[in-house]
């Protein structure tokens, strides 16, 4: 067989000029469109990409905010539930406090009543005992609301601690009360039975106070004898009345 190397060679420049031709008109056309429809398709998936993972950032942030939701609820009930307790443990304790209150209050106004009731019904025994005291002296001789006193006085001044005795008797300004105007018989027996209880000779000036009903009465600027029917019936009073935890 003879090769015909004319046209072995023409033959080879057409393949060789098609192949350039199919490569400059046909394959790079082809690749590039096909090189774009793979950036294109590319930036599909990175696109798709980028939604599924924004999707899943927005739905995890949704449950993080879902939960959150949840624990502040949870904790505002909560917060509810300790302060409803507090508030009902402050009613109680101030219903108790105010129920103490009332009950301590009825208990003084019931005190004060009967403490009352007590001082009236002591008054009004007071006034009896001065009532039936003073008809009694009426029919006594006017004396008797005097003399007998004497030497009861002289007695509540020996009683005297020493200081006290001494104290009273250098005083210039005694009073000797009585509830009638003295006779001079009645003033001189009186400084007879005081001077002998101070031990000394004493002055004194008279006054007259007909509250005393009967008795005598010594007082200075250092204290005050007693021996009235007065005082007597006035601790009796004070003996009637209730204590109440004070000193009568």
């Amino acid at each position: 067989m003879k090769l015909d190397w004319s046209t072995l060679a023409l033959q080879t420049i057409n393949a060789l000029v098609l192949v350039w031709l199919l490569a400059r008109y046909l394959f790079r056309p082809v690749a590039k469109i096909m090189a774009e429809r793979q950036t294109r398709a590319n930036a599909l998936i990175s696109d798709a990409n980028a939604a599924k993972l924004a999707a899943q950032a927005e739905r995890d942030a949704l449950q993080a905010e879902h939960e959150q939701l949840a624990a502040q609820r949870a904790q505002a009930l909560a917060q509810i539930e300790t302060d409803a307790q507090q508030q009902h443990a402050a009613l109680l304790a101030a219903a108790q406090d105010e129920v103490s209150r009332l009950r301590t209050q009825a208990a003084a106004e019931a005190a004060r009543e009967r403490a009352a009731q007590a001082e009236a019904t002591s008054a009004a025994t007071l006034q009896f005992a001065v009532d039936i005291a003073g008809k009694l002296l009426d029919r006594l001789p006017d004396g008797v609301r005097v003399a007998a006193f004497i030497d009861g006085l002289a007695n509540g001044v020996q009683l005297l601690s020493p200081d006290e005795r001494a104290e009273m008797a250098a005083d210039e300004s005694l009073r000797l009360t009585a509830p009638r105007t003295l006779t001079a018989n009645e003033r001189e027996a009186c400084a007879t039975a005081l001077s002998g209880a101070f031990g000394r000779r004493i002055e004194f000036s008279s006054e007259v106070d007909r509250t005393l009903i009967a008795g005598l009465e010594l007082s200075g600027t250092h204290g005050v004898v007693r021996n009235s029917w007065r005082d007597q019936l006035e601790q009796i009073h004070s003996g009637l009345l209730p204590n109440d935890g004070r000193t009568p």
